[in-house]
């Protein structure tokens, strides 16, 4: 667990001793180990690092983890939420779970609201349920646009609405964060950014520059500083760094760029034009 959450050890370990009471962990260890928070540790060769007590950054494959991981040993690494579904499926079988869901998304999936709603929380819903089914759950208004995955996720906006959450669409992690009217895409997009920069690994170039330079890029189109070309740029480096990036944190960091120039292009040419205007007034006068 991250040490930001250290306030919740002693819950987990009170947790622990109960199911020992039980004789549920006669033949099983669990260990509950803290390390340094970091973005990049939700990658699992980086969480094996961390767990080793080395810095979080993403290790080389070959070779994966099952032949060779934590401590060189064989290992398997799964979401705590991947766990909890295993005592359901046992108690009511494979066919009652995979009985919910769409044809590639079976079972529920945990959602973490939070945001411009008014009930922020933790939703469980039938895998393709639509987004809006979820959004009404937190209490929305006036949504601008969603992001669907954490940091590095897709943006819906509110034309989309009724997209299915499942993994043939648009899911990635159970994170939600909805966003209103009052927000400026521009200016989230590079808030994400500087976020995804600071927490990339630096193992690799193409993530390390790559976030570096996006962020750059996003902070002169948010402060009216920007240019036409900024957006060609924006879009060629992204497609760069989505094919040569070691980890999912280098090829996911631009998604939420991509999607916003797909889907608020117009923002982006009203804020440049803008700048434009307004650098040529100056040179008149």
């Amino acid at each position: 667990m991250r040490a930001e959450y250290h306030f919740l050890r002693d819950h987990l370990g009170q947790a622990l001793q109960q199911v020992k009471g039980k004789g549920f962990l006669d033949q099983v260890d669990i260990e509950i180990r803290e390390g340094a928070g970091a973005y990049i540790c939700g990658e699992e060769s980086a969480l094996m690092n961390s767990l080793e007590g080395r810095r979080g950054e993403v290790r080389f494959r070959p070779p994966y983890p099952p032949l060779k991981g934590l401590w060189e040993k064989p290992t398997i690494i799964n979401n705590v939420e991947t766990l909890m579904n295993i005592p359901p499926i046992i108690l009511n079988g494979a066919k009652w779970f995979t009985e919910m869901g769409t044809g590639q998304s079976k079972g529920t999936k945990v959602f973490s609201v939070s945001g411009d709603v008014d009930k922020p929380g933790i939703y469980e819903l039938v895998m393709g349920s639509e987004l809006k089914e979820l959004l009404d759950l937190a209490g929305t208004k006036k949504v601008k646009m969603v992001q669907v995955g954490g940091a590095s996720g897709r943006v819906i906006p509110p034309s989309l609405i009724h997209t299915p959450l499942s993994y043939e669409t648009v899911l990635g992690s159970g994170a939600i964060t909805v966003f209103d009217e009052s927000r400026d895409v521009i200016d989230l997009a590079s808030r994400t950014m500087e976020f995804l920069a600071e927490e990339s690994c630096g193992k690799c170039a193409p993530c390390r520059e790559g976030t570096e330079v996006l962020l750059e890029i996003l902070g002169r189109l948010a402060r009216g500083e920007g240019e036409q070309p900024d957006l060609e740029i924006l879009e060629e480096l992204s497609s760069v760094m989505m094919l040569a990036s070691l980890c999912g944190l280098g090829q996911s960091a631009p998604v939420p760029v991509l999607d916003t120039l797909k889907y608020f292009r117009k923002e982006y040419e009203n804020r440049i034009g803008q700048s434009i205007f307004l650098r040529t007034l100056k040179q008149i006068a």
